[in-house]
């Protein structure tokens, strides 16, 4: 088994998660890579991804397994001349068993571009540091009310253009996305932003990176 370290940027960030397992899946194929398959009448590649991403979230720090008997290294060169833009293997290594990277998912790091500069950052990082932060949003028709105090572990900001978030996700997941528009509407900013996660943990607070590969990449 092979557990690889991927990217999800540029155009990439607005494909579904489906169409990117799919895109993955391809891509394995065409470079004839000994990848297992389920067995019955509609086998399917034996891969497995993490949780998938907001439409429009891009991501540095994406991870699936497979079961594959192929070298990494090889594996991964191979692999990205097979992949669309913006996505991009970044790490392999050989895993004696399935880690669950969606069970093992704790915390995130993302990073907030505002798309304009910004006066009032702090009163953003100030609602996310009360005691209560509670947030409204809409899902499946529904309008959710809900404190997510809890789910932010970490906010700054950087200048006037930049806010760094450390939040929860896996079992208990906060969207960086839906958390910085209710705050921004809050806060009368308009200038829209963009966001990237950049690193995930786990409940110790260890780097996958390290976990998986034995060093940040």
């Amino acid at each position: 088994m092979l557990i690889c370290k991927y990217t999800r940027l540029d155009s990439a960030a607005f494909v579904p998660h489906l169409d990117t397992l799919r895109a993955v899946t391809m891509g394995i194929r065409r470079i004839g890579a000994k990848a297992a398959y389920s067995e019955g009448f509609n086998p399917h590649m034996k891969i497995f991804f993490g949780q998938p991403l907001p439409i429009g979230v891009e991501s540095e720090c994406e991870y699936f397994c497979v079961y594959a008997d192929e070298a990494p290294e090889e594996f991964m060169k191979q692999l990205n001349t097979s992949l669309p833009l913006g996505l991009r293997i970044m790490a392999a290594a050989k895993a004696e068993k399935d880690p669950n990277v969606a069970n093992l998912m704790y915390s995130a790091d993302y990073t907030v571009t505002m798309r304009d500069k910004v006066v009032n950052l702090t009163e953003i990082l100030r609602l996310c540091k009360g005691e209560t932060c509670e947030i409204e949003y809409s899902s499946k028709g529904k309008t959710i009310c809900k404190d997510v105090r809890c789910l932010i572990l970490d906010a700054r900001a950087e200048g006037e253009n930049k806010v760094y978030l450390r939040l929860r996700c896996g079992n208990e997941n906060l969207r960086a996305d839906r958390l910085m528009a209710y705050l921004c509407a809050q806060c009368d900013i308009a200038c829209g932003f963009d966001v990237r996660k950049t690193h995930m943990y786990d409940c110790a607070g260890s780097d996958l990176d390290k976990l998986f590969f034995g060093s940040c990449r």
